[in-house]
């Protein structure tokens, strides 16, 4: 163990003094714009991009992607290529048109981009529906986030478990309660630079290991297995189209059924400053998470017998490396799992604000709502997590492409237009999440992913039950003239 531990603390203390200021700075640049809590949709491509990819990054990217990589090799940097995919079919269709559907329609939340302009039987119910989906799910991943936390703490300070997790979680309810949606686009762009840095250090560190004994080094690798290498280890054809186009359609489905992330979207300037975000957002992404990986990679060349691979970042900086370095990635750490804990808790507190309490509660939207929820929400989550039993892979994959499949598929029908009513939408959520529950049952999750097959049936129960069923004519002919409109 390295002799510095205080240095890496200051250095943590300070990525925590300027998440705390960022927020609060978000807090007293509120104006009355602010009112429908999405910083007045003036967000640049560079809010946009690296909020959104932050956000998007997630604890997964610092323990489980160095864990999927440590335990299993090469054939986990195909995840993100494959995810690569789904972003670019994403980018190429969505984001500008969900920045102009949110503009015309004044769209806030996930919920309402699926019942604004429509009427009719089944509306309250998606939006019930979709609300409740959001914060059953996103509990989940934000459950899994605390997780991440707890590693991080315990493996850098050595903190014993349940203190850690609540160290991790009590600061940032605080600091997402304090900022709102602003301060989540703020602190999230503050973090996806320090997590630039960070992951650039602990690459460099590592292969500098590497390259220290290279014998041993190859020995390692060599011991964990021929297969360690292999991008597609003993791979049929049919499983590699599976893997590829199976998460493929995952990205597809996170890009549009997460609200932390589709907010970003409906807060943009307009739609060509949102379309403009695409490289910023899928860089970011696409090298924070190969770079993990690999990271993950060499980790196993260089200390071989760690316990808890998903912990390996922590590990290796705390025994290996010097107080300084180790403060940068306690800082780059704490900096990928906070803000994506942050955009999930705003988008759960919006739900239920926006979406669920005026059902029984009619009452003006306000900030201090939002963030009394968001405080009650973390404490929620924050016990949930104690007495969840799973790895942060399984709870977070599981959570984003159960969503996907429930909602993608809704938020594509709604934001291009196609055939609909409440009642399709209504029936193409429940059957699509229905069949992803029942595909990832049957075991067939590991050669195509469950949010895939998920949105395939929903928009196929969409066109059966649209195709029967008459549109109420008065909103269709609304939706349809405010399709002619231009916003700047």
């Amino acid at each position: 163990m390295y002799s510095g531990i205080g240095t890496a603390e200051v250095i943590f203390a300070i990525t925590l003094i300027a998440t705390f200021g960022a927020a609060l700075l978000a807090r007293r640049h509120h104006t009355g714009a602010d009112t429908e809590d999405l910083a007045g949709r003036q967000l640049n491509r560079w809010l946009i991009g690296l909020s959104a990819g932050t956000t998007a990054n997630s604890g997964f990217i610092v323990t489980a992607a160095v864990g999927l990589g440590y335990t299993y090799g090469l054939q986990w940097v195909m995840l993100p290529i494959s995810w690569l995919l789904g972003d670019v079919i994403f980018w190429s269709i969505f984001p500008a048109r969900i920045n102009e559907y949110g503009h015309r329609t004044e769209a806030t939340t996930l919920s309402e981009v699926l019942t604004a302009t429509l009427s009719g039987f089944g509306t309250k119910i998606v939006a019930i529906l979709s609300a409740v989906i959001i914060v059953i799910c996103l509990s989940g991943y934000t459950a899994a986030q605390w997780l991440a936390g707890q590693k991080f703490l315990t493996g850098a300070f050595g903190l014993p478990e349940y203190s850690a997790l609540a160290i991790f979680a009590l600061l940032i309810v605080a600091y997402s309660a304090i900022g709102g949606f602003r301060g989540s686009v703020y602190t999230d762009t503050l973090q996806a630079f320090i997590r630039i840095v960070g992951t650039v250090v602990a690459v460099i560190a590592v292969a500098w290991y590497a390259l220290l004994d290279q014998q041993k080094f190859l020995q390692n690798i060599s011991n964990a297995g021929s297969h360690f290498l292999a991008p597609f280890p003993n791979g049929t054809i049919a499983s590699v189209v599976g893997f590829v186009f199976g998460f493929a359609a995952a990205a597809i489905g996170f890009g549009l059924g997460q609200p932390q992330i589709l907010t970003r979207y409906l807060a943009g300037k307009n739609p060509q400053e949102t379309r403009a975000a695409w490289a910023i957002y899928i860089g970011f992404v696409q090298f924070t998470w190969i770079a993990m990986t690999v990271f993950g990679i060499l980790l196993r060349g260089v200390m071989p017998e760690i316990a808890d691979p998903e912990a390996g970042l922590s590990i290796f900086f705390q025994s290996k490396i010097s107080a300084v370095a180790t403060g940068i990635i306690v800082a780059d750490v704490f900096a990928t799992i906070a803000a994506t804990s942050n955009g999930l808790l705003i988008a759960m507190s919006q739900a239920i604000a926006y979406d669920l309490l005026p059902v029984f509660i009619a009452k003006r939207r306000t900030n201090a709502r939002v963030g009394w929820i968001t405080i009650l929400i973390g404490l929620f989550t924050m016990i949930a997590s104690t007495m969840i039993h799973g790895t942060v892979v399984s709870l977070a994959l599981s959570s984003v492409s159960l969503m996907g499949a429930g909602l993608a598929a809704a938020v594509m029908i709604r934001v291009l237009d196609w055939r609909h009513t409440s009642l399709s939408l209504l029936c193409a959520i429940v059957g699509g999440i229905s069949s992803a529950i029942a595909w990832k049952s049957l075991g067939y999750g590991s050669s195509f992913n469950e949010a895939g097959i998920g949105i395939v049936v929903a928009l196929a129960v969409n066109y059966s039950v649209a195709a029967f069923a008459r549109p109420n004519q008065k909103d269709r002919k609304q939706f349809s003239d405010s399709n002619t409109e231009k916003v700047g």
